[in-house]
């Protein structure tokens, strides 16, 4: 039995099909049909739902110099909210016609440094970088990257010192103030905090404006009362025995999973949220608000983080090959109160 091999449509089978020239075909399909009247664009419209063409993107890009793709570089994909900041940029992308190419580092550096080559290496037509914790230690190899290639690059939640065009981050240091502020008008003097890796731009900058709280507050800022994690659930389950035997009513965790690493242990020591302890998180992902209490937590905008940088890159796409100007945007942090803090019950 012969077996017929259906062969993919061409745009000279399209422009047969619809009786026009082929540069017809091309302007309708490129959203440049201004000269092309609205007769002859059905045509075209109708044979290419007929044949079920789909553009060969390969040959595409070797004329127009682009592929239609962006490389995303995240340190952890199966952290909540990164996975959540990388759905959002990637529907941002398919928006604008653009397809997005995921590079996970676990979190090591030197990834960061392998991903970006092997996406220029594919030719894609730009790069957003959210580098690993670890970034300092190869800040020079970044920024040779950067200086010679014209593919533009947009950090998100990183502020690096390098010579990049868009740098794209949260205000931390006010997340932290308003954490701390928050339990502070509860009535908590004792506060306890865990922290994120203390190299770490966000950490650092969280743990400013906790320390900003506690000053205008007239609160010494006591350093056994910081608790160094790493941003993953384990770090705080350790951290609650250590800030409890130091007398803590109120804990403020740099990152949800902290959070729910607290949450866990708590249960292990028969304390009740929040009658017991007072605790904030820090990012707001999903499961903040389905847990019981509910977690007060500091909300990144991670939507308007992913649309700017999404913005941006399609911005300095169409500049190109000119090079991207030094632009820091700051986005403001929200608040979100819940049911895992309450006002201080003086014994």
């Amino acid at each position: 039995m012969e077996v017929k091999i259906q062969l993919r449509a061409t745009i000279k089978d399209v422009a047969a099909a619809a009786g026009v020239s082929t540069t017809a075909v091309s302007l309708v399909l490129n959203g440049k049909s201004g000269k092309i009247s609205e007769k002859t664009r059905k045509q075209i419209l109708d044979a290419v739902e007929k044949l079920n063409y789909r553009p060969n993107h390969i040959a595409t890009s070797m004329v127009t110099k682009t592929t239609q793709t962006i490389g995303l570089v995240l340190p952890d994909i199966s952290n909540i909210y990164f996975a959540e900041l990388s759905k959002l940029i990637e529907q941002a992308c398919y928006s604008y016609g653009y397809n997005v190419l995921y590079g996970s580092t676990h979190d090591m550096a030197r990834r960061d440094i392998d991903y970006i080559n092997i996406f220029l290496d594919r030719n894609v037509d730009a790069i957003i970088v959210i580098l690993s914790n670890s970034i300092d230690d190869h800040v020079n190899d970044i920024q040779k990257i950067i200086s010679t290639t014209d593919t533009p690059f947009i950090v998100v939640d990183r502020m690096l010192d390098i010579n990049v065009g868009t740098t794209i981050v949260v205000d931390h240091k006010l997340g932290g103030y308003l954490a701390t502020k928050h339990l502070i008008n509860l009535g908590h003097r004792s506060i306890g905090c865990i922290t994120g890796p203390k190299n770490v731009y966000s950490s650092i900058e969280r743990l400013n404006g906790y320390m900003e709280a506690l000053t205008e507050a007239n609160i010494p800022i006591q350093e056994n009362l910081i608790y160094e994690g790493n941003f993953h659930r384990e770090s705080g389950m350790e951290a609650l025995p250590y800030l409890l035997g130091r007398g803590v009513t109120a804990i403020f965790a740099f990152n949800d999973m902290m959070a729910l690493g607290v949450y866990k242990q708590a249960s292990y020591y028969n304390l009740s949220i929040p009658d017991n302890l007072s605790l904030v998180g820090y990012d707001d992902i999903f499961v903040s608000d389905f847990i019981t209490p509910p977690l007060t937590s500091v909300e990144q905008p991670v939507k308007k983080l992913a649309d700017e940088a999404v913005k941006q890159v399609m911005k300095a796409i169409k500049n190109k090959p000119k090079k991207q100007n030094k632009e820091l945007l700051v986005f403001d942090p929200v608040l979100k109160v819940r049911g895992s803090t309450k006002p201080l019950i003086s014994k």
